[in-house]
């Protein structure tokens, strides 16, 4: 009897496991292994329903709010040009060395995702535009001075960001909306920069 419970206890254990790993396969993008646009979605979606609920319902406040959100919107400059001219191993590298960065330099509660193609998106919980902003600033200078490929020190590597801070009543798509309304500013207008919404106004 302790034999067959010992051993499906072992099986149950072993299914929780592949249950986590397909999660991570459909939440977790393979080459730069942070979240795709789905997972990145989800986990946004689940911060604002639960900044709105907090915002109209204060009396069932308990402990620590969050209040705010701010995305960030990146999006490599000349990447079909760096394709083109290195080979789609090094585009590779780039997007797995700007991901790696991003991380690195985000609090535990922020979180980042692969949009798709070569854009990165960024959320900072409880940051609002202006630290969001500056949050933008140091990574497109990280990115400039760090993202670096062996043999190839001609290559500069910079980004086009975007920054929307979220508002009461505005959904994640049109929040999302902004911060890439903002980048493609940036992109527009000279590249390897940081545009916030509230400038665009």
């Amino acid at each position: 009897m302790e034999g067959r419970k010992e051993n499906l206890k072992k099986e149950l254990h072993k299914k929780d496991l592949k249950i986590k790993e397909l999660e991570q396969l459909i939440t977790k993008d393979p080459l730069t292994k942070v979240l795709n646009r789905r997972g990145f979605v989800e986990l946004a979606e689940k911060f604002i329903k639960e900044t709105r609920f907090h915002k109209e319902n204060p009396d069932q406040r308990t402990h620590f709010i969050i209040d705010s959100m701010s995305l960030i919107f990146m999006d490599i400059d000349n990447f079909k040009k760096i394709n083109d001219t290195y080979g789609h191993e090094i585009g590779d590298k780039i997007l797995k060395y700007v991901s790696s960065l991003v991380s690195e330099k985000l609090r535990i509660s922020d979180f980042v995702g692969r949009w798709g193609g070569e854009e990165i998106i960024v959320a900072l919980i409880g940051a609002g535009e202006k630290d969001a902003n500056l949050k933008a600033k140091e990574l497109r200078k990280a990115i400039k001075s760090r993202v670096k490929i062996p043999n190839f020190k001609d290559l500069v590597v910079t980004v086009s960001i975007g920054v929307a801070q979220q508002e009461s009543g505005l959904s994640l798509e049109n929040l999302i909306e902004r911060a890439d309304k903002a980048m493609y500013k940036a992109k527009t207008t000279g590249k390897d920069k940081v545009v916030k919404f509230s400038s665009l106004k």
